[in-house]
């Protein structure tokens, strides 16, 4: 063909070069735009977004009567006693386990015939008088008894301590305590893990103890034993040898509990969720100092070609979701009208991808101003940020962002609020409620702070369901390992979030760079996957289905020799527990599956509403 005087097959020749270039070309911006990232869709997590969405609370199972199986023995007069006593109950009643408490002094001490365990949250043991006689018998009579901190060195201690299993009672000092190390299967990821704490302000007592013993947790440098297992006669003792309160220890409560008897089985969470505050949001124009000197880029292209580029091979490597928090816009409007963000190119562009890879779009706010009136008290914290004169004003905002977010993403529903800064008040919930009527979760804080809306893992009496966030950026700090270590191994969950501008932020690290601030966010997804690589990657939705059917669900146990069966109230479907079986080896579960763990830990499956372990 020589019309226009072009040779075809030279064409042909020179054009292959430019065929494939082009193909390449279209293979890059299929996966820029998010047409799919993973090879297959995580369906779990799609079918639980829809579940929150259209379950309702009749079609959970009656509740079924959890019996006490545990005493707990408490001293009014005593704070550390009192502390540790609310710890406890607040553990004992997310594990399903009913309990007693009886206050020392208060009347005499209750016929233990009942209770399979007891719980000490007494220091002193004195103050029990001869009823310490009485603990140890039953303890040799096949009772289960634990202690939840350091005991004071008296006669009565030592009366307790020679039975379970100390040497040298007597003579015993208290020394500080630096950190713990875990001892390998005790707990999930446990590999003789290390944790400093901040401080050495902890006590504990230096003694040595018998070889029956088995140790599980001991001083991280002077090797002191902090939590140990002793058979006495019929019965166990668990001995703690150091003061742990709060929610980043209730891990290591919950698992020194587990030792007690011959199975423990206490239900889970099962989820695990990664935010990204602030995005979509409007992209910082200019430079950044230190995204310059390590890349040479402004800080646009740095977030299209470098910083989201990496989020999304995390998201690959590791399965993981990611659920992004809409801002409109940055201004620090808080009087309406409130105008619309006309610049919606980068919200389609990141927030598209991002839900064409199984995550989800929640809400931040119309702007980063935390939903609290004139008045509200921020200790000091956010004094830069304005307050909102009225309620009617919260909700004209968040209804701006809800029509701006719509007419960007039609199919999203959009059901997850993250405050800004974890920052809101009763007024700024109550102006979420009346403005958007298909929020159904807010996910905040795990931990209080002066200003902070710290939350739980449940469902509030609004019927909202609250799903904390526990670790938060790129610099992953011994608090915050701990914190995810504990929780993994009590909720069996885990909650991340970060900010795109954490780069920009000095606080946050920015002067680290981006190459290594994201080997450090890459190392914890890489942990979280290697201690718990069962656990469900979920979006910001399907935690809260997640956390709502552990919220609902009631348990009665029914042991007999060599089995555990457990009925379940408030389900729907399908649940999760932690099994540790202390005594034998697993042979079978009726009414659920079983996934070994570590050590003697399993997952069940329950997938009936009665589920039968056996071991022998």
């Amino acid at each position: 063909m020589r019309v226009f005087g072009i040779n075809g097959k030279r064409v042909l020749k020179l054009g292959w070069p430019l065929i494939i270039l082009f193909l390449l070309t279209l293979a890059i911006i299929r996966e820029r735009m998010g047409l799919q990232l993973a090879q297959t869709e995580p369906e779990v997590a799609v079918e639980y977004k829809d579940k929150l969405f259209l379950a309702v609370n009749e079609d959970f199972s009656e509740a079924v009567q959890q019996y006490s199986e545990c005493l707990i023995i408490a001293d009014s007069d005593d704070e550390q006693s009192c502390i540790l006593t609310e710890d406890m109950k607040f553990i004992l009643d997310d594990m399903r386990t009913g309990y007693d408490v009886y206050i020392v002094g208060e009347g005499s001490l209750p016929s233990l015939d009942g209770y399979s365990k007891v719980v000490l949250t007494v220091s002193d043991l004195e103050k029990l008088n001869e009823d310490i006689i009485t603990l140890c018998d039953w303890v040799h009579s096949g009772g289960q008894l634990m202690n939840t901190g350091t005991f004071i060195n008296n006669s009565f201690f030592e009366l307790l301590g020679v039975k379970a299993g100390i040497l040298n009672a007597s003579d015993a000092n208290y020394t500080e305590v630096y950190g713990m190390r875990i001892a390998d299967g005790f707990m999930l990821n446990a590999d003789s893990r290390e944790f400093y704490y901040s401080e050495p302000s902890m006590v504990s007592l230096n003694f040595s103890l018998i070889s029956e013993c088995n140790v599980y947790i001991e001083e991280v440098e002077s090797g002191v034993p902090l939590l140990w297992e002793r058979k006495y006669g019929d019965g166990k003792f668990v001995i703690m040898n150091q003061v742990l309160t709060g929610k980043v220890n209730r891990g290591v409560l919950c698992a020194a509990y587990s030792l007690l008897g011959d199975i423990c089985a206490y239900p889970v969470i099962n989820a695990s969720a990664y935010y990204i505050d602030d995005f979509p949001s409007p992209v910082p124009s200019g430079e950044g100092k230190y995204i310059s000197e390590e890349y040479g880029v402004n800080i646009s292209n740095f977030y299209s070609n470098i910083w989201w580029p990496d989020i999304l091979t995390l998201e690959k490597k590791y399965g993981i979701l990611h659920t992004g928090l809409i801002i409109e816009q940055y201004s620090d409007d808080i009087e309406p009208p409130f105008d619309r963000n006309k610049s919606i190119e980068r919200f389609s562009f990141f927030g598209n991808m991002l839900l064409n890879n199984v995550g989800e779009l929640g809400f931040h706010g119309y702007n980063h101003m935390p939903l609290c009136l004139e008045g509200y008290d921020y200790a000091g914290l956010y004094d830069e940020y304005r307050q909102w004169s009225s309620i009617d004003n919260m909700e004209e905002a968040v209804k701006e962002l809800i029509s701006f977010s719509e007419d960007i993403f039609p199919d999203e529903k959009f059901m997850v609020y993250v405050p800004p800064s974890n920052v809101m008040s009763g007024d700024g919930r109550e102006a979420l409620k009346e403005a958007w009527s298909d929020i159904k979760v807010i996910a905040s804080s795990y931990f209080e702070g002066e200003a902070a809306y710290s939350q739980e893992f449940e469902v509030a009496e609004d019927g909202i369901i609250e799903t904390p966030r526990i670790t938060s950026g790129c610099i992953i700090d011994d608090y915050m390992m701990l914190s995810a270590f504990s929780e993994l191994n009590f909720h069996y969950v885990q909650s991340h979030f970060l900010h795109p501008d954490d780069v920009l932020d000095e606080d946050r690290g920015a002067a680290m760079g981006w190459k290594q601030l994201y080997e450090n966010l890459s190392a914890y997804i890489d942990y979280i996957s290697k201690a718990a690589p069962s656990i469900r990657n979920l979006t910001g939705s399907g935690m809260g289905e997640a956390v709502r059917e552990f919220d609902k669900l009631s348990v009665q146990r029914t042991e007999k020799e060599g089995t555990l069966e457990l009925k379940l109230g408030g389900f729907l479907d399908e649940a999760y527990f932690i099994a540790r079986i202390n005594k034998g080896t697993p042979t079978n579960v009726t009414g659920g599956t079983m996934e070994h763990m570590t050590g003697n830990l399993y997952l069940i499956h329950a997938l009936s509403d009665n589920v039968t372990i056996y071991y022998d």
